[in-house]
C-alpha cells in the first residue's frame, strides 16, 4: 500500500510542493529514497527509523521505497524527515489520513522523536498558503516565524508522537494564532543630529535616504566618514508589509531568524568588512544561500574602507547594483536572489589618508595615489549617484555654548518618501528615486529651461557618462521632492551637480 503526504523544497527564494510517497510490499526489509535526494535527505532513513521507534509506533521490516516528486526536481535539507515518517506511517496503515489531508509537512527528527528547527519556514508557509493547503505542521520553534502568514492554519509541534495522536484522535493540536505585523520605530534621527558639524555629510545622506541613492564618503582618517555612515540608519524610513515578509523572507532562507527574532521590521544595515570572501557578499557555497547584498536587501550595504577590499569583490558588486538582483549559478540550477539595496561606502583620498587636509601633509607619491584610487574601478565609481568631500570638524565645536540646531529629519524624508509612494504607485518595481528608469526619468522628472542649461553645461564640463547624466537628474528629482517642488528647478540641479563631484 502506498502513503502520501506533501512537503517543500526551496532553491534560492523560490519554492516547490513536493509528494511524498511511501511505499511498503512484501520482500527483505530495506528502506530506499528515491527522487534526486541530496546527502542530507538520503541520511534521513536512519532519523527516521529510530524516531519512529522512539514515538511509540512500529517501524516496518519490510520492503520500503520512498519517492520525492517531482523526480526531476533536486531536493536538499533535512526538513523532509517528518513527512518521509508520516508518509510511512499512512502505507503501514498505522496512522489515518483523515486529519492531515490537504496539508503540508515540514520538520527535522532528533533520534529521539523530537521535531527540531528548520530554515526557510516563512517562504515554505506563504507557498504552502498560494497552494491552497488549508493546514501545515511545522516545528514549534518555527511557529512564531510562519504565524505571520494569515489564510492557512498553523500546527506547532515538539515531537512526531504529537503528530501520531493527532492523527489516531487520542489528542488535539493547538493551533498557533497569527501575529500582526507592527512597526519598529527604535531608531530615529537622534543619533544623526548628535553628530557635531559635518553638515555637508548630513545634506548629502539626507538626500541619499531620502531618494535610495548609492553615497561614496571620502576624506582624511578621522573626519567622521564611519560615524556619520553608521548613524546613517537612523535616517531609514519605516518598511512597508510586503518589504517586511521579503526581507524576512531571505533571512528565514538563511538561517538567520530565532525565536527572539521571527521577523525583520526594520531595514537592514550590513556593515561587511574588507576580509569578508566573495561568497559571503554575492551569495553561494555547496548550496546556495543569501550573500551579504541579499540581506540588505531594502536595507544598507555599508563597506568601510572600500579601497581596502579585493578588486574581485568590487568589480562583482556591478551587476548587482545595476539590476536589483544576484544570479548565482551551479551545473545542475540557478538560483535568484533579490539585492535592492544603497550602497554606503568610505575611502581614503590616498594610502596615507593625508592627501588635500590642510593641516597634516601628505607623504604619498603621485604614482602610489593614482595606483590607490585606481583600485576602485571606473564603472564601479559609475555607480555611486552622491560623492561626498568630508572636512575635519574642529573639536572646539563640542564645548561651544551654542547648541546645535536639531533638525527633524525625518519629517523631510518622510514626505520625499510619500511623495515617491504616490509617484510610483502603478510601478511595483519601482518605490524610489534611485531606481527609475530612462522611461520613468522622462515621465516624472520636469525640468525648467535653465535647469536643463545648466545640467548639460556641467555634463560637458565634468565629462559625466550617460548613468552619471541621469544619476544627476535622479538626484535633483530627490532634491525637488525634499522641497516639494514639482519641477526641478535650476537650484535642485545645481545642488545634485556639487555632489557628482568625484575624488
Amino acid at each position: 500500500m502506498a502513503g502520501k503526504v506533501f512537503s517543500c523544497s526551496f532553491a534560492g527564494l523560490e519554492c516547490k510542493t513536493v509528494e511524498v510517497q511511501a511505499d511498503i510490499s512484501s520482500g527483505l526489509p530495506s528502506f530506499s529514497i528515491v527522487g534526486l535526494g541530496d546527502t542530507s535527505v538520503q541520511e534521513s532513513k536512519e532519523r527516521v527509523r529510530t524516531s519512529i521507534k522512539n514515538s511509540g509506533a512500529k517501524f516496518p521490516l519490510t520492503r520500503k521505497t520512498i519517492n520525492l516528486a517531482p523526480a526531476q526536481l533536486r531536493k536538499q535539507g533535512s526538513h523532509f524527515d517528518l513527512a518521509i515518517a508520516t508518509s510511512i506511517l499512512l502505507a503501514d496503515n498505522q496512522i489515518s489520513p483523515q486529519k492531515i489531508t490537504n496539508s503540508m509537512i515540514i520538520g527535522e527528527l532528533s533520534l529521539t522523536g523530537k521535531v527540531k528547527r528548520i530554515t526557510g519556514a516563512l517562504p515554505i508557509t506563504q507557498h504552502a498558503k498560494e497552494k491552497g493547503f488549508t493546514r501545515i505542521f511545522l516545528p514549534k520553534e518555527n511557529a512564531q516565524e510562519a504565524s505571520f502568514i494569515e489564510g492557512i492554519e498553523i500546527y506547532p509541534l515538539t515531537s512526531f508522537k504529537e503528530l501520531i495522536e493527532y492523527c489516531l484522535g487520542q489528542k488535539e493540536l493547538k493551533r498557533q494564532p497569527h501575529s500582526k505585523i507592527r512597526h519598529s520605530r527604535a531608531h530615529r534621527s537622534s543619533l544623526f543630529t548628535n553628530i557635531v558639524g559635518l553638515e555637508k555629510a548630513k545634506r548629502g545622506l539626507l538626500i541619499a535616504a531620502a531618494g535610495g541613492h548609492n553615497t561614496l564618503l571620502y576624506g582624511s582618517p578621522g573626519c567622521g566618514k564611519t560615524v556619520i555612515c553608521r548613524a546613517f540608519r537612523s535616517l531609514l524610513t519605516d518598511m512597508t508589509k510586503s518589504e517586511i515578509l521579503e526581507t524576512t523572507t531571505i533571512f528565514s532562507i538563511g538561517g538567520l531568524l530565532n525565536s527572539e527574532t521571527p521577523i525583520i521590521k526594520e531595514r537592514s544595515f550590513r556593515e561587511v568588512h574588507h576580509t569578508a570572501t566573495l561568497s559571503s557578499i554575492i551569495g553561494g557555497g555547496t548550496k546556495p544561500k543569501p550573500g551579504e547584498i541579499s540581506l540588505a536587501h531594502n536595507g544598507v550595504l555599508f563597506l568601510d574602507e572600500i579601497a581596502e577590499f579585493p578588486k574581485q569583490i568590487l568589480e562583482a558588486l556591478r551587476q548587482p547594483l545595476e539590476d536589483k538582483h544576484v544570479n548565482i549559478n551551479r551545473i545542475n540550477s540557478s538560483m535568484k536572489f533579490p539585492s535592492n539595496f544603497i550602497l554606503l561606502a568610505t575611502m581614503n583620498p590616498c594610502p596615507c589618508g593625508y592627501k588635500g587636509d590642510k593641516k597634516i601633509p601628505c607623504i604619498c607619491s603621485q604614482s602610489n595615489v593614482e595606483r590607490y584610487q585606481k583600485k576602485i574601478s571606473g564603472p564601479l565609481l559609475d555607480r555611486f549617484d552622491i560623492f561626498i568631500e568630508v572636512a575635519k570638524t574642529s573639536m572646539g565645536k563640542i564645548f561651544s555654548e551654542k547648541e546645535t540646531t536639531q533638525i527633524d529629519y525625518h519629517k523631510f524624508i518622510n514626505i520625499a518618501s510619500e511623495i515617491q509612494k504616490q509617484r510610483f504607485k502603478n510601478h511595483p518595481r519601482i518605490n524610489k528615486n534611485a531606481d527609475m528608469n530612462l522611461k520613468e526619468i522622462k515621465r516624472t522628472c520636469q525640468l525648467t529651461k535653465d535647469s536643463k542649461l545648466l545640467l548639460n553645461q556641467a555634463s560637458k564640463n565634468l565629462k559625466l557618462s550617460n548613468r552619471g547624466y541621469l544619476k544627476t537628474i535622479k538626484i535633483a528629482r530627490t532634491i525637488a521632492d525634499l522641497d516639494q517642488s514639482e519641477k526641478i528647478q535650476q537650484h535642485h540641479i545645481a545642488e545634485a551637480i556639487q555632489f557628482r563631484s568625484k575624488t
